[in-house]
């Protein structure tokens, strides 16, 4: 994970979560600053919500259309 950048409170912050096109569950920063892979979306629910520590301020949404993951190139 990064640090977040100065003024990182007042940048709107979201924390994806959905599959990307291989079926596998992703959770995405929506400025790129923190990704991860898990098995299933419980796991992924569970980083999310964890990783609000970082971003106080983030919303966690159900992506609705498949995430294109840099970690599974």
């Amino acid at each position: 994970m990064q640090p977040c950048p100065a003024g990182a409170d007042s940048i709107d912050h979201v924390l994806l979560v959905g599959r990307d096109r291989d079926g596998r569950w992703v959770v995405q920063e929506n400025h790129g600053l923190i990704e991860g892979l898990f098995v299933n979306r419980q796991a992924a629910l569970h980083f999310a919500h964890c990783e609000r520590h970082a971003f106080p301020a983030a919303r966690i949404e159900l992506a609705t259309a498949p995430l294109h993951s840099i970690l599974s190139r």
